[in-house]
């Protein structure tokens, strides 16, 4: 009898230890499922908000900095030289709009005196240098207007009031 309970004993070790490997490879199946069902529908909440089109960007050419200044492809134009930030700069621009809305008019380009690019021209709390042809030379208050005949500055504004009179508005 002794050995009918020793093989009952092992059977029943035996079989413990096939029902605990099931279960090993159940909870660790469950786990792999759950893990794939989780990144499975992230994929598709993605999937719903992802835009696939693409938009073409644009080039703003009216904007020009310091040192490209001078070699615009025209042989005569103007160039808004202030800070985009400075409560007039919308003043500017408007007055500009009204400018390029007549006939004859000369192409105008913009220059943000706040990009570092162009930081190095501003004379800030200095005297600027309403003499410059080049830009070498080119030292820049909050607002300065000139106008480029090939590639040397001809007029040099630093009044408002000036400029609209160069720009018959």
């Amino acid at each position: 009898m002794k050995k009918k309970e020793s093989r009952i004993d092992a059977m029943n070790e035996e079989q413990k230890e096939i029902f605990q490997f099931i279960i090993i490879v159940i909870v660790i199946g469950l786990i792999v499922g759950i893990i794939y069902l989780i990144s499975y529908f992230a994929s598709m909440k993605n999937e719903y908000h992802y835009n696939d089109a693409t938009e073409a960007g644009e080039i703003n050419d009216s904007i020009v900095t310091v040192g490209t200044m001078f070699n615009r492809p025209e042989k005569e134009y103007y160039v808004v030289i202030y800070k985009d930030d400075a409560t007039e700069a919308v003043y500017y621009s408007s007055l500009v709009n009204k400018y390029k809305g007549e006939e004859d008019a000369l192409n105008v380009y913009y220059c943000n005196l706040n990009n570092k690019l162009n930081e190095a021209y501003y004379a800030g709390d200095e005297k600027s240098n309403p003499k410059a042809k080049t830009i070498d030379d080119l030292k820049v208050g909050d607002f300065t207007f000139v106008k480029i005949k090939d590639g040397k500055i001809t007029k040099y504004i630093e009044d408002v009031d000036a400029m609209k009179e160069e720009l018959g508005i």
